[in-house]
C-alpha cells in the first residue's frame, strides 16, 4: 500500500513491516492492492492511504524484515509502526538467538525514531489442521509459534512498549475469520484484528511524547 515517499515529502505517519498477511493478502481494496488488517488499523486511527506506508513482502521472515524492509524505511520519522511477522518462522524454522537480534534491531530504530512501535502475535493457522501434515511437525510449529510470541514480547518489554498476548485477538482462532488456505486471514479476519489492535494502539499514540 503505497511506495517510499519521494524526497523532501513528508514522512509517512505509520509504516507496516513483515509478510503477506501483514501486506494485506486476501483482503482486496476498493482502490487496488490490498487493505488488510494494516489498512483497516490506519482507518480506525484517521491516517489516511497516502499517510501510510505498508513495505511488507510475501514470504518474509524476519530476517527479511530487516535485510530487505527495514533499510527502505530507516530515515523516516514515523508515530506508529506496526509488525506483522513469525508465521513463516514458524513455518520454516528460526533460530531463536538470530531472532531475537533481528528484533532488537528493529525496536531500537523505532525507538531512535521516536515511534510506537506494535508487534501482531502470531496466530495459529487453520492449515495445521487442514493439512496433511505429521503430529511431530504439526507440534513443531505450534511450539515455534510459543517461541516466536515469547521473543515478540521480550523484546517490546525490554524497549518499553506493550506486545498484545494471543488473547487479545483470541476470537482469530476462529476458522470462519481465515481464507480457504488456512494460513491468510479474510476480510472478516483482517477487521476483526484491526478493530482490536485499533483500541490498544489509540491508547499508545495517546501517550506517546512529542
Amino acid at each position: 500500500m503505497g511506495g517510499r515517499p519521494a524526497d523532501g515529502a513528508a514522512g509517512p505517519a505509520m509504516v507496516v513491516l513483515g509478510d503477506s498477511v501483514a501486506e494485506g493478502q486476501d483482503d482486496p481494496h476498493p482502490a487496488g492492492g490490498w487493505l488488510g488488517w494494516a489498512g483497516r488499523l490506519a482507518l480506525h486511527l484517521g491516517i489516511s492511504r497516502e499517510e501510510m506506508l505498508n513495505v511488507s513482502d510475501p514470504g518474509a521472515k524476519i530476517d527479511d524484515v530487516v535485510r530487505d524492509q527495514l533499510p527502505l524505511v530507516r530515515e523516516l520519522r514515523p508515530r506508529l509502526v506496526v509488525l506483522g511477522c513469525g508465521m513463516n518462522d514458524a513455518l520454516r524454522g528460526f533460530e531463536p538467538a538470530d531472532a531475537a537480534r533481528r528484533l532488537d534491531e528493529l525496536y531500537g530504530w523505532a525507538r531512535d525514531r521516536g515511534a510506537v512501535m506494535l508487534a501482531i502475535p502470531v496466530p495459529r493457522p487453520p492449515l495445521l489442521d487442514i493439512s496433511p501434515i505429521s503430529q511431530f511437525r504439526k507440534k513443531r510449529t505450534v511450539q515455534r509459534i510459543h517461541d516466536f510470541n515469547m521473543e515478540l514480547a521480550r523484546v517490546a518489554r525490554d524497549f518499553g512498549m506493550t506486545f498484545p498476548e494471543r488473547e487479545t485477538v483470541a476470537r482469530v482462532a476462529d476458522p470462519v475469520m481465515w481464507s480457504p488456505d488456512g494460513i491468510h486471514l479474510n476480510p472478516r479476519g483482517h477487521a476483526y484484528v484491526a478493530e482490536v489492535i485499533a483500541h490498544l494502539a489509540k491508547s499508545l499514540l495517546s501517550e506517546r511524547v512529542i
